[in-house]
């Protein structure tokens, strides 16, 4: 049985995995960032802490109890092993990049990108090379699109026309243009998503996008 991860939705780690094939994060049984709403997830949290500290009192006096009637005689081991972090390596990453990457317009001395977090990706990297770009794919009543995401891992879930990322009042911003699958920001330094983007929001250099099931880090150069 495959296990989903929650971070990158990548749902295809085998079942005795620790950590995502894909981006590394730890695989917990939580709920997604597409069932999970804000009410229920603290309703399960309180929940939880409750049934936690009701069984953690249980254990502690299961132990006591041990203790004194069968004390130790030898020092318990502290090495427990711990799982290590896969490490991709540099030579399966891909290194393809896309047409629109040369001669981008520079805005205010800096270029925006849009690195793809997905190893062997088609395209590694898009250059926004005007002041603004729609992410998406292409149909053929509507035509192509700058940041077209179609061949990717989970692109099924990528609107034909989902996302636009404009630069405005001196600053980047990205709004959702009515997609099926929504959008969702992890902020730099954070190490978790927020919840689906129901206005505007601004992107500083370093935060991801997700882009239905697609992560994508927002660089400014």
């Amino acid at each position: 049985m495959a296990i989903t991860c929650n971070v990158c939705f990548y749902d295809r780690n085998a079942d005795n995995n620790q950590f995502c094939e894909i981006c590394g994060s730890e695989i917990r049984a939580s709920t997604t960032l597409f069932e999970a709403q804000e009410k229920g997830i603290q309703d399960l949290e309180t929940q939880t802490f409750i049934q936690s500290d009701q069984q953690q009192l249980n254990l502690n006096q299961n132990i006591n109890q041990n203790i004194n009637n069968y004390p130790l005689k030898t020092p318990a081991s502290t090495n427990i092993p711990t799982s290590q972090i896969p490490i991709i390596e540099d030579s399966q990453k891909a290194n393809i990049l896309p047409k629109n990457n040369t001669n981008p317009t520079v805005i205010n001395g800096t270029v925006a990108k849009l690195i793809s977090k997905q190893v062997g990706a088609p395209i590694a990297e898009f250059i926004i090379d005007s002041n603004n770009a729609i992410i998406g794919k292409f149909d053929p009543d509507i035509g192509p699109v700058e940041i077209d995401l179609d061949g990717f891992y989970g692109d099924e879930t990528v609107s034909s026309t989902h996302a636009e990322i404009y630069f405005e009042n001196n600053q980047w911003q990205i709004k959702d243009m009515g997609s099926t699958n929504g959008i969702y920001i992890k902020p730099t330094g954070k190490t978790r998503f927020g919840y689906r983007m129901n206005k505007p929001e601004i992107l500083n250099s370093g935060d991801e996008i997700a882009i239905g099931k697609i992560r994508l880090l927002f660089l400014i150069t």
